[in-house]
């Protein structure tokens, strides 16, 4: 199945029972992040003088197919005034309402389940359990296998890139010991998976997603 970025980052985002691994900020402003590398990945983007720019002349990967959220936000990006930097994107782009439609998304695809759930008997919060649990099982390994020995493909590293900026690597990789681990993230931030263009806007929004979820989880937590 062909799923984008931000979708696997909400599939290998959850816990068995369905629940979220991330809190709300977290969740929206890494969705965001995934859309806007999934963007660098097709060429649709790039960085100049620090900023995210659309490329005017891209136009979506021919062996992949549009996706309404990815069409939405390079029309955003084309639209603006002016070019903005990543984490600026980031902070604009997140949307519980962006997360539902993809987490709906997928249920209407047969991947997901929505199940009624309230928090302490009273405020109704749905939790999304696989339906068919093989596209999850899949980015998993992916995920997995990335931490081992060898190339990358490029749309792993960038998955990879993300677990990693919303804190989720420690829970994905229980088994990696820390400081292998950060050896290996850093290893393929700067490996040859991508034209060094592409993987200079992944760098950037990823640092953009860091510095958003802790500025996002110290202003809620005052």
């Amino acid at each position: 199945m062909d799923l984008i970025l931000a979708e696997e980052l909400l599939l290998v985002g959850r816990d068995s029972d369905g629940r979220s691994l991330l809190n709300s900020i977290t969740a929206t402003r890494g969705v965001a992040g995934a859309l806007l590398i999934e963007l660098a990945l097709r060429g649709e983007i790039g960085v100049r003088d620090g900023r995210l720019v659309a490329d005017e002349s891209a136009g979506a990967d021919a062996e992949r197919a549009a996706h309404p959220e990815l069409d939405r936000l390079v029309a955003r990006i084309r639209a603006e005034s002016r070019a903005r930097k990543p984490k600026w994107w980031v902070e604009k782009a997140e949307s519980r309402e962006v997360n539902t439609r993809l987490l709906t998304g997928l249920a209407q695809r047969g991947v997901l389940a929505e199940e009624p759930h309230r928090v302490l008997g009273l405020f109704p919060v749905p939790r999304w359990v696989d339906n068919d649990p093989q596209p999850a099982a899949e980015a998993r390994r992916r995920l997995v296998g990335a931490m081992g020995a060898g190339p990358v493909e490029a749309r792993t590293a960038a998955l990879v890139a993300l677990v990693d900026a919303c804190g989720l690597s420690r829970r994905l990789f229980p088994d990696v010991p820390a400081a292998g681990r950060k050896a290996r993230i850093k290893e393929l931030s700067k490996g040859a998976w991508a034209a060094t263009a592409v993987r200079d806007a992944v760098r950037a929004v990823q640092g953009a997603v860091v510095v958003a979820v802790t500025v996002g989880a110290a202003a809620s937590g005052s």
